[in-house]
């Protein structure tokens, strides 16, 4: 019998459910499905003799596993990346004719995203799935959180960090709780458009790292007493950076080789949106670019994204809790704010191009294209570690670079 464990997690988490070949999107399709070494051995003592065809068939060991409890073993994928045990309606024959004792824990877990902080289990869901994403994304009042004590289902630890253990004592991550939730407040308030709130999380993180570099044991005192409202009135938009913004932003999309290296259909279609809005093939001058990108901007972002700005906010602010922000990326913590910045900023692009095809905007539209985008993008296995050794070789992880991304 599952024990239960002290929970902390979004309110939205009660109200999740899997809604199988119901879903526009699908997990086992474009992924690799990874299988933990208990689930593996249970797979070839079953009775059922046309499953275990399957399983033999079809599921493998993985020589290069990095963890039991997750890639243990693999599934050999049937052509587009699909899952050989999708039935023509897009369900799992495993759990039809099994059940959910199993699935494996990658299957049984996702979107749920769990860490451990403190003795605590924080639970939260990923949008890359997009009822997940409906749901999160959707909250006009924005993410709030709570603690209870629930029963602990079949999960995967994502991180396990107890702030009080000698091993942590000389490190940022320490703090990781006072931080985040600093970090968290700061993107909730709604008294500043997006683009300011940014600005002072830049600000205030910038400002933690030199505290963390010089007074270690004074950062609690330093979070306490940072004035968010003196920070914001040195704000200001430079709308001549829009040049620098596109041409940064178009390599992004070009390093990512799209059209080769990305499976998702979906994900290419709304590229193909996205230069056919710019004109990029048409000519090579940048400032016809980012005139296209201005005007995209001012029709669409200052009226349709700053009306619906609660979407961008709950999605920074769900990806702050599960990616334990700021430490998301490294140890630095202004790591980790460049790069929500660059995510954020990405986002932004590719919905003024495709606004600019389009020549419309809805917010179903773009809380699917966030999720693609997720799916995409934080889930590739090396293109946000090349940006961000990118950014950091050609200097760009300051506050001077980050007011031009703004």
């Amino acid at each position: 019998m599952n024990k239960k464990v002290k929970m902390r997690y979004p309110l939205y988490l009660e109200e999740f459910k899997c809604i199988g070949g119901s879903c526009e999107d699908n997990c086992c399709i474009g992924w690799d499905v990874d299988i933990d070494k208990t689930t593996f051995r249970q797979y070839y003592k079953v009775q059922d003799k046309d499953m275990k065809k399957m399983f033999q068939k079809n599921v493998h060991n993985n020589d290069n596993y990095c963890s039991a409890d997750v890639d243990y073993g693999k599934v050999k994928l049937k052509p587009g990346k699909t899952c050989p045990f999708l039935d023509e309606n897009h369900y799992c024959v495993i759990y039809t004719n099994l059940g959910e004792e199993y699935l494996s824990n990658v299957c049984t877990s996702f979107p749920r995203i769990t860490n451990r902080i403190d003795g605590y289990y924080e639970m939260s869901l990923d949008t890359a799935c997009p009822e997940a994403a409906r749901i999160l994304l959707l909250k006009k009042d924005g993410i709030e959180f709570t603690e209870s004590e629930k029963t602990l289902d079949k999960h995967i630890l994502s991180s396990d960090i107890d702030t009080k253990s000698k091993d942590f004592n000389e490190l940022p991550i320490k703090y990781i709780k006072e931080i985040r939730a600093f970090c968290i407040k700061i993107m909730k308030n709604r008294k500043f458009d997006l683009s300011e709130r940014f600005f002072i999380l830049g600000n205030f993180l910038d400002e933690l790292e030199e505290e963390l570099d010089y007074n270690f044991d004074g950062v609690c005192k330093f979070i306490n007493e940072y004035d968010i409202n003196s920070t914001k009135d040195s704000y200001e938009k430079n709308t001549l950076n829009n040049a620098i913004q596109v041409s940064f932003l178009k390599k992004m999309i070009d390093d990512l080789n799209v059209f080769k290296e990305v499976d998702s259909a979906s994900f290419q279609e709304y590229t193909k949106e996205l230069i056919a809005g710019f004109n990029f093939n048409d000519s090579k001058d940048i400032n016809k670019y980012s005139e296209a990108y201005k005007k995209g901007f001012d029709c669409y972002f200052e009226e349709f994204i700053n009306n619906n700005s609660y979407i961008f906010e709950n999605y920074l602010v769900n990806f702050m809790y599960k990616n334990l922000f700021p430490f998301s990326e490294t140890e630095s913590v202004f790591d980790g704010y460049i790069m929500l910045l660059i995510r954020f900023s990405l986002i932004r692009f590719y919905l003024t191009g495709i606004f600019l095809f389009n020549k419309e905007a809805s917010i179903d539209n773009v809380v699917r294209f966030i999720q693609v985008f997720s799916k995409t993008i934080e889930h590739h296995k090396t293109y946000l570690i090349d940006v961000l050794n990118d950014l950091k070789k050609n200097e760009f992880d300051n506050m001077e670079f980050a007011k031009i991304i703004l």
